[in-house]
């Protein structure tokens, strides 16, 4: 989250899991046009499985969005454990925002 804040997007990549680095290469990732600007956030819950290689994180991020700041916009983020490290599951972020809800999503 705070490479997305400070606009380094090569580092937020590498925060993404294997199958995201299947789908999504660095290259459009990080070149990629941006609806919304990243300004903070903050960690609401964390739940990991009981597998202890998958959790899913509920976050709450201040964004800048079409000239308006919101403070708090959830985002529930899907994370798994390779190689022993945490990495997210992305999502394109031309199909996805804050504002989207779960149904929308699939």
């Amino acid at each position: 989250m705070q490479a997305q804040i400070d606009g380094k997007w090569d580092r937020a990549y590498s925060f993404f899991d294997s199958s995201s680095h299947e789908t999504v290469s660095r290259e459009s990732y990080v070149h990629q046009t941006r609806k919304l600007s990243y300004k903070g956030f903050g960690i609401e819950e964390i739940k990991t499985l009981p597998s202890g290689d998958q959790a899913t994180v509920k976050v709450r991020i201040d964004i800048s969005f079409m000239g308006y700041d919101f403070k708090g916009a959830p985002q529930t983020q899907n994370w798994v454990k390779e190689r022993g490290e945490w990495f997210v599951k992305s999502e394109p972020q031309s199909r996805k925002t804050p504002f989207d809800t779960q149904e929308k999503q699939k």
